[in-house]
């Protein structure tokens, strides 16, 4: 028996409470999943003009609202029991970071816009979020699951077994945690790194690879890194492997396929060279994680 997904944001129960308005409305359908439909509600100021207003319309009583889509079920999280300070604006949203496959939990960040412009090199190794959060969708419990300041990149695993990060204040630290146990397992890397990040799991969810950036002395520019390395864990025993020395192409992974994304098999991704003062700067390579081989495949795009 197979139960039809609601078309329309009605048929979904998309509504919000008087005085409430649904924020980003376009997006709801790209952030919910067919068996949960995600919306922020937020108030509606006096005057419009106000909304851009910083202290004028208390967007701490905003709340967002997790409704099942056959309508048995309805979650609601009150915004002013989270920090919300830096979402404090008309068009911030709490957004989907993992929709957990055994469909127990979602994972969401509060997002925010960070000002300043350009990026650096190091750029790639972190995971732009604010504090990542979690909901229980079948109790409807809400609990903050990593503060912003206690990781700078992470990344589930496929199978949702372990969740990688690294440490934003001690980049060389990186951490597996296995979510069914709860055991946090750390290893750390000898080398004097400015940043980690940039995990890719692989798709039977073995092993993660991960990419180290070093710093450039010089630091022309937003050319903030000197190279790269990249290393391999297995989380069944923590193994822990350089499998690409510091290259200074200053490589970062590609999305090469269009099923696999940085996967060409089993044992090769793509990578990308950033290092514009080289001949390999806007190429593509492809990369044996089991010989450390590197071949050049085709120039950028």
């Amino acid at each position: 028996m197979f139960t039809e997904v609601p078309a329309t944001l009605e048929a979904r129960n998309v509504q919000c409470k008087d005085g409430f308005v649904i924020e980003q409305y376009l997006d709801i359908i790209r952030y919910s999943n067919d068996i949960w439909t995600l919306f922020t509600c937020s108030p509606v100021p006096a005057n419009k003009t106000d909304m851009w207003t910083p202290g004028v319309v208390d967007y701490g009583t905003r709340y967002t609202q997790l409704v099942k889509t056959d309508l048995s079920k309805t979650w609601t999280i009150q915004h002013s029991t989270f920090d919300y300070s830096i979402i404090d604006r008309p068009d911030a949203l709490m957004t989907p970071f993992r929709w957990t496959a055994d469909g127990k939990y979602l994972y969401f960040y509060p997002r925010y816009y960070p000002g300043g412009s350009g990026f650096p090199q190091s750029a790639f190794l972190y995971t732009h979020i604010n504090s990542l959060y979690r909901i229980n969708l079948e109790t409807g419990e809400f609990e903050l699951f990593l503060k912003r300041d206690q990781f700078g990149a992470l990344a589930f695993s496929p199978n949702d077994q372990f969740l990688a990060y690294s440490e934003y204040d001690k980049p060389n630290i990186i951490h597996i945690k296995n979510m069914e146990t709860n055991e946090d397992s750390q290893i750390e890397i000898q080398e004097n790194v400015v940043a980690t990040g940039a995990f890719i799991w692989h798709p039977d969810s073995a092993k993660v690879i991960f990419f180290a950036g070093y710093p450039n002395q010089s630091n022309q520019e937003q050319d903030d890194l000197s190279g790269t390395s990249v290393f391999v864990i297995t989380p069944q025993n923590m193994h822990f492997q350089k499998i690409l020395p510091k290259d200074p192409r200053v490589f970062e992974p590609y999305e090469c396929s269009d099923t696999q994304g940085v996967w060409l098999d089993d044992s090769t991704m793509c990578l990308y060279s950033t290092n514009r003062e080289l001949d390999s700067w806007n190429k593509i390579f492809s990369f044996n994680i089991q010989t450390g081989v590197v071949e050049f495949l085709r120039s950028f795009p």
